[in-house]
């Protein structure tokens, strides 16, 4: 039963498509009804562009557009909003500039308890006043930039900021009486418009979440310390900025190009060394080099019979697919053991844990949307399917550990399903980790800062003590750190953990020197490393 009545307030029939996903969103919810299209069509000379400043990002927005996947693109595409609402939706048109408050424009007698405001309009917040009994919500999608949508998402690019932030407001009477309801970011895409489709995407998701959360009485999303501070905002970029921007573009294309024509490649390796306590990294590791052509990444150690095994993702650059190696390491040196798994789709992300005397395996399989559970059946290269955990699911990195009364699993999920898992951490539980049903922690995405939200290996301590390594990703820095943060309170509708300091790949003293991966077990400690060769 639908129980809340929601507008949304935009200005002109025609719109994006991320303002169609909410409508049509609202309409499948059981709890939302939208209830009203409030149109308020612009006043003249409202948002009017410069000619020379149209003319360079319309230039720059349809070369741009041909980059982006046919999804993406239908993002930023406008057509009629009234296709995309139920027939019970009214559409109310408003008259364009200030009105008094109180004065009636007809929006009082729809009961509505919401009211979304989407997309760039100039309102006085004395004519909005009262339109709903939650109040008036507004996304606001740059952290150091833009006044309105027009130009979300470029800043960050031109800058090279690794972090994009989206917020959402809850509006008052006055800017001071703004509140802050959710505020999150993601990692920078290399080009404005996929930086854009991203934020918007992002935007509607936090929507989606604080929606959720009040219909579940939970009215406050906002985590309980804000993780990216805002910058100093900044006028909407001109002329001179497009122009700019261009020519930054082309000179990190090149830079792209050069590296492919010269076969220059970031590859992978594996780094260990024994240690009785748990620490990021040093540079005194011994090192398992791969074969040229391929790459070794994702180690997670395991020991057996006190030798220590490495199980890994081994990628082939022919291929561009990976599979599950293992190697020991006795005698002052490594020894490749051979294959572990070999799978039509690819494989990564090998983790590894303990059930009522039987080894599983978590690798990474969202090439065939799953999350699979693998048992050995002959340590350390025999494994056979046991249950597949998730399905339908674009998920990576992993775990399962127990905790208290449940078992945990905790992935990166893709809910926009655009190839990017590092901006959110979603938690499950279950009674056994063989579960094909696993129940949704009541507070996911449980991170939401791409800071530390992508998995990146655990260590669980015999005293239950749970620490979380987590990637810190920079512009077009794909694994620039790592960090190590602790569970401090883990519930069904609780999740607290520390920050751990972030460590950066500095000891290598290499240009584009990377880490994304850390594990300890059994006195050893493996992490991958790499750099430009």
């Amino acid at each position: 039963m639908k129980t809340y009545r929601v507008g949304l307030l935009i200005d002109g029939t025609d719109q994006p498509g991320w303002i169609h996903d909410m409508a049509e969103w609202l309409a499948r919810s059981p709890e939302f009804e939208l209830t009203a299209l409030l149109v308020m069509q612009k006043a003249p000379g409202d948002g009017r562009l410069r000619l020379g400043a149209k003319a360079l990002f319309g230039t720059l927005s349809r070369l741009e557009s041909r980059l982006l996947p046919a999804k993406q693109r239908q993002m930023l595409t406008c057509r009629d909003m009234r296709a995309s609402v139920p027939a019970s939706t009214a559409v109310l048109n408003l008259a364009a500039g200030p009105a008094e408050a109180g004065v009636d424009d007809g929006i009082a007698a729809l009961g509505l308890d919401l009211v979304l405001l989407l997309g760039a309009l100039p309102t006085p917040r004395a004519r909005v006043a009262g339109w709903a009994r939650q109040g008036l919500w507004r996304l606001s999608y740059s952290d150091i930039a833009v006044a309105t949508s027009r130009y979300a998402g470029f800043w960050e690019v031109y800058q090279r900021e690794d972090h994009t932030t989206v917020k959402l407001w809850r509006i008052g009477q006055d800017a001071d009486a703004d509140a802050l309801l959710d505020q999150r970011s993601f990692n920078t895409e290399v080009f404005w418009l996929k930086n854009q489709t991203r934020a918007f995407s992002l935007g509607n998701f936090m929507v989606y979440d604080a929606l959720q959360a009040m219909a579940r009485s939970r009215p406050g999303v906002a985590p309980p310390v804000m993780q990216i501070m805002s910058g100093q905002r900044r006028d909407d970029p001109a002329e001179w900025d497009s122009a700019a921007y261009i020519a930054r573009q082309a000179w990190l294309m090149t830079d792209l190009i050069v590296r492919r024509v010269m076969g220059r490649n970031v590859r992978w390796r594996i780094g260990m060394f024994p240690s009785t306590r748990q620490q990021a990294v040093v540079s005194e590791a011994m090192v398992l080099q791969p074969p040229k052509g391929r790459f070794f990444a994702d180690p997670f150690v395991y020991t057996k019979d006190k030798n220590p095994y490495i199980f890994f993702e081994d990628y082939d650059f022919t291929s561009r697919k990976g599979t599950i190696s293992v190697a020991t390491f006795e005698d002052g040196a490594f020894r490749l053991l051979g294959t572990a798994l070999n799978l039509p789709y690819h494989l990564s992300f090998p983790y590894i844990f303990e059930y009522e005397g039987t080894t599983y395996m978590v690798p990474e399989t969202c090439g065939n949307r799953s999350i699979e559970l693998w048992k050995c059946t002959e340590f350390p290269l025999k494994w056979e399917l046991d249950i597949t955990l998730m399905t339908d699911i674009s998920a990576v990195d992993t775990i399962i550990f127990k905790r208290g009364e449940y078992w945990w699993l905790l992935t990166n999920i893709d809910r926009a399903d655009g190839q990017n898992h590092c901006d959110e951490l979603f938690a499950f539980f279950a009674d056994s980790p063989r579960s094909s049903h696993w129940t949704p922690h009541a507070s996911n995405p449980i991170v939401r800062n791409p800071m530390r939200a992508r998995n990146a290996g655990i260590v669980v301590s015999p005293g239950g003590e749970v620490t979380r390594c987590a990637q810190y990703q920079g512009f077009c820095h794909y694994g620039k750190g790592v960090s190590l943060n602790r569970i401090e309170e883990l519930s069904p509708s609780t999740y607290v953990e520390t920050d751990g300091e972030i460590h950066y790949a500095s000891f290598l003293r290499k240009r584009h020197a990377s880490m994304h991966h850390w594990h300890h077990q059994g006195g050893h400690t493996v992490f991958d490393f790499a750099y430009m060769e």
